[in-house]
């Protein structure tokens, strides 16, 4: 199966920040002007590719990009809850996004890989190991391997990266990657 690898618009964290949301409340925020700009031009040259459909994350921000590029491309969006965004705290619960920085921080000091034993002080050991990442993900695609032969995946920064790793991914960027059952995770300069 072909897919079009595309992150999401640019969020506005803003209305979440005022409102005192934390933790996957976060989650809920949706694009502001130029992330919408963003996910037009994306669905106007995603509208010239084979894709049959968009396979979305949950999340707001994707969603929201998947209905912009769904009226662009007249495709039909399928939500995938697995296609979710790496979870930098399992409990829900960080405040700020400096403490998300930590958990992030937190996760490259161990490599992804949670330790056998959490000390009491290790405060922000906490978040989703990147192999748990790279399975989930696998695992949601292959699901639609046999019924797609090119699909749009509209999703995160680590979500992209477990499929195709590069440093960093734009707001609206594209990259196109072959999957089947033998594809294998890239590995991450962080697990050398």
């Amino acid at each position: 199966m072909k897919l079009y690898l595309v992150r999401h618009g640019e969020p506005s964290y803003t209305p979440c920040t005022r409102r005192g949301l934390i933790g996957q409340g976060r989650d809920l925020a949706a694009l502001n002007d130029i992330g919408i700009a963003e996910m037009i031009e994306a669905g106007k040259r995603l509208s010239e590719t084979d894709a049959e459909v968009i396979l979305s994350s949950p999340y707001t921000r994707a969603l929201q990009s998947s209905a912009i590029v769904a009226k662009e491309t007249g495709l039909t969006t399928v939500v995938v809850h697995d296609l979710h965004e790496w979870i930098p705290d399992t409990t829900f619960q960080y405040g700020s996004y400096k403490e998300l920085k930590l958990l992030f921080e937190d996760f490259k000091q161990h490599k992804g890989v949670l330790p056998e034993e959490v000390s009491q002080y290790a405060e922000y050991t906490r978040w989703e190991p990147l192999a748990s990442v790279k399975e989930r993900v696998r695992t949601a695609l292959l699901a639609y391997a046999q019924t797609y032969q090119s699909a749009i995946v509209m999703a995160h920064g680590m979500v992209l990266q477990s499929l195709f790793y590069q440093e960093h991914y734009l707001y609206g960027e594209i990259k196109v990657i072959d999957f089947d059952e033998h594809f294998k995770s890239p590995v991450w300069p962080l697990e050398l």
